[in-house]
C-alpha cells in the first residue's frame, strides 16, 4: 500500500498482489457487506453514551465533527494526490499501450473516474487540496502504464487495490463523518475496478477477481 513519509510516499509492492482471507469475507458478504462495514465508524462514534445503574436511557455527550480536523486535512491531501497520480497514471497508459476496443474504454472510464475523485476531495479540502498528483507513486508505477496491455492491466489492478487499502487505513484515522464517508465510497468503486481489471486481463479465480488488500495495511505517517 501507499505511505506517506515526510515529503516521500513509498509503496510495500510485497504484500500487493497477494490473497486474503478478507477478500473472501468481502465476497461472502457481498457489496453491502462492504457498506456496512463503516458503520461502526460513521455511525458508532456519532455520539458518546453514558450509563448508570438506573433505568435512565443513554444522554449524547460529544458529537463527531463532520468537517475534517486539522489532522484529517493531512490524510485527505494524501489521498487526492494518491488519486490523481492514478489518473496521470492512465494518463499514460492511453497514449503509450496498445490497448483493443475493449480494453480502451475501460481504461478512459478508470482514468475519469480518479479524477472525479481527486476533484471531489478538491471540493472537500478547499484551498488547502494539494491539487498534484503523488509524483513518487506515478514515478514507481509508470514503466507498467506504458508496456504492453497484459503489463498494463497487471499493473493496474495493482494499484486499484493498494489505493483501496491506503483508503481503508486512512478511513480508520479520520475523525471528521465528511471525510470518511467520501473515502468509503471511493473505496467501494475503486474496489470493482479491479475486478474489471482482472476481467478484462481473463482472470476467472475467486481471489484473483477480487481486490488484493492487505488485512493490516501500513499506517500513514505525518
Amino acid at each position: 500500500m501507499f505511505v506517506s513519509k515526510g515529503n516521500r510516499v513509498e509503496i510495500d509492492v510485497t504484500q500487493v498482489g497477494q490473497a486474503s482471507v478478507a477478500r473472501r469475507r468481502l465476497i461472502g458478504a457481498g457489496l453491502g457487506g462492504a457498506v456496512l462495514s463503516f458503520l461502526p465508524l460513521l455511525s458508532g462514534k456519532a455520539q458518546a453514551t453514558t450509563t448508570t445503574p438506573t433505568t435512565a436511557p443513554a444522554t449524547s455527550t460529544t458529537a463527531v465533527p463532520r468537517r475534517p480536523s486539522a489532522e484529517d486535512i493531512v490524510l485527505l491531501a494524501f489521498a487526492q494526490t494518491v488519486e490523481l497520480a492514478a489518473m496521470s497514471l492512465y494518463d499514460q497508459a492511453l497514449v503509450a499501450v496498445d490497448l483493443d476496443d475493449t480494453q480502451r474504454p475501460v481504461i478512459q472510464a478508470l482514468r475519469e473516474a480518479h479524477k472525479a475523485y481527486g476533484q471531489s476531495l478538491s471540493a472537500l479540502l478547499g484551498r488547502n487540496a494539494p491539487n498534484a498528483p503523488s509524483q513518487a507513486v506515478v514515478d514507481l508505477l509508470s514503466a507498467g502504464f506504458t508496456g504492453s496491455a497484459t503489463e498494463l492491466l497487471g499493473t493496474a489492478s495493482m494499484l486499484e487495490s493498494t489505493a483501496v487499502a491506503t483508503h481503508q487505513e486512512l478511513i480508520r484515522q479520520l475523525q471528521g463523518i465528511d471525510g470518511a464517508a467520501l473515502l468509503a465510497s471511493i473505496m467501494i468503486v475503486e474496489a470493482r475496478h479491479g475486478t474489471a481489471l482482472a476481467v478484462l486481463a481473463g482472470k476467472s479465480d475467486i481471489d484473483e477477481l477480487l481486490v488484493a488488500f492487505d488485512e493490516k495495511p501500513l499506517p500513514v505517517e505525518g
